[in-house]
């Protein structure tokens, strides 16, 4: 099985040659080579090796990194990702560890890494099922454990239809899930009801500590909103959902004429586009470059505060009355949709966003059960649920709390896949 799965990767990394050769020039000669084993430094002695595919699953690790560095402080730890975003965000988050890309499948490629790194458990995040990582490791005694594991209904249907998927499951050792729902999954592919737990989702253990009703006072006042105000923000808004939210920003003011708007796009680049469309409505509208640098003030509930800085969505979030989450209202692709519903959710903020969910459909769930976030199927309902939500603060400020209790009730997932990874780590000792 392996020596013919080793033979279907060489075709296709023959056929991709070409793309292969591009992603060479644009990533760098260092990580290329390396994903292939070379130069990945010198050799450690019983590691722990934890995996996330891009920077989200990266970004999930993060506690059980610091619970490792805690308890296991002489254990090396080796973080790999596989996106070339989940590489820089390991870069920046673990800088202190062993960061390497994932390796291609190849069995003998593989072979090589767990040679050099030598590792005692290897953790990997939410569904990264590689054949011959997890397989390689399973037959040189390494156990793996998947934690916030996750399979979606379109995966169990595919994967239900072949059995490379399914005997690379029966490999783990330990299998924590987010959900119920995700373990019968797992179950049918014939995984072991004794491997899987259902222990929640690690995403949010990642939300900051609620804070209480003073919460970005300061900032609120430094942005020159009045107590009054009903501060709408949208947060990471992708192409299109800026005029739909300005658009419901002025039939909002036609409703309440104190409501202020701030967008923040998901790209700093596109602000002036966003500056462009608030204009062409009459609207005034500030950059908070302009605002940060003293070139202008800052619009308060008189304009558009538009957000062309980095790293600052969390604590304006702190700020709002009401939040839209981007990146949910149009189809962008079958992997693509939405963002994090947490940030605003864990501050008491109620949250509206799309039917494109697909990332976080979890959490959507969650929200959605508990009555703590309203779903827009389209531009015209986001406009009317922003109406309703900025003319009743009561019916708001529920909403919110809501929310928040759903996020305060979602933790501690990373402390329960934690102690079965130290069973684990206790078992190789």
């Amino acid at each position: 099985m392996r020596l013919l799965l080793d033979f279907v990767y060489l075709i296709a990394c023959i056929v991709l040659s070409p793309w292969l050769l591009y992603r060479l020039c644009v990533t760098g000669r260092r990580d290329f080579a390396q994903r292939f084993g070379v130069a990945l430094g010198h050799g450690l002695q019983s590691c722990v090796w934890l995996h996330g595919s891009s920077a989200g699953e990266v970004a999930v690790l993060r506690p059980l990194v610091a619970a490792l560095e805690r308890d296991h402080p002489g254990t090396p730890l080796v973080i790999s990702a596989f996106t070339a975003t989940g590489l820089a965000a390991a870069r920046k988050l673990y800088a202190g560890h062993r960061v390497v890309p994932l390796p291609v499948d190849l069995s003998f490629v593989v072979a090589r890494f767990l040679r050099r790194f030598n590792p005692r458990l290897l953790v990997v995040a939410e569904s990264e099922f590689w054949p011959n990582l997890i397989g390689v490791a399973h037959d040189r005694g390494v156990p793996a454990m998947l934690v916030n594991g996750k399979m979606s209904a379109k995966s169990f249907r595919m994967h239900a239809r072949t059995r490379l998927v399914p005997r690379v499951l029966e490999k783990f050792a330990v299998l924590a899930v987010q959900t119920v729902e995700h373990a019968q999954r797992l179950e049918a592919l014939g995984v072991a009801a004794a491997k899987l737990h259902v222990t929640g989702n690690m995403k949010y253990d990642l939300a900051p500590p609620s804070a209480g009703p003073d919460r970005g006072l300061e900032l609120r006042a430094a942005l020159a909103f009045r107590a009054t105000d009903v501060v709408l923000i949208g947060g990471s808004l992708h192409d299109q959902e800026d005029e739909a939210l300005l658009d419901a920003y002025i039939a909002a003011r036609g409703a309440v004429a104190e409501t202020a708007l701030i967008i923040v796009p998901r790209y700093p680049a596109d602000a002036e586009v966003v500056e462009q469309r608030a204009a062409a409505r009459g609207l005034a509208v500030t950059r908070k470059t302009a605002v940060d640098s003293g070139a202008a003030r800052p619009p308060g509930g008189n304009g558009v505060l538009v957000v062309d800085t980095v790293g600052e969505l969390g604590r304006l979030y702190a700020i709002a009355d009401l939040a839209f989450v981007g990146g949910s209202l149009f189809f962008r692709g079958a992997n693509k949709g939405g963002h994090n519903l947490m940030e605003p959710a864990i501050f008491g903020v109620p949250v509206l966003f799309g039917p494109y969910n697909f990332s976080f459909k979890e959490t959507v769930d969650d929200l959605l059960a508990a009555d703590a976030g309203k779903l827009v199927r389209d531009a015209a309902e986001l406009r009317e649920r922003v109406v309703e939500l900025v003319r009743d603060p009561a019916a708001r400020r529920a909403l919110g709390q809501r929310a928040q209790r759903v996020v305060e009730q979602g933790r501690g997932a990373t402390a329960r896949n934690y102690a079965l990874l130290e069973e684990l780590l206790h078992t190789r000792t």
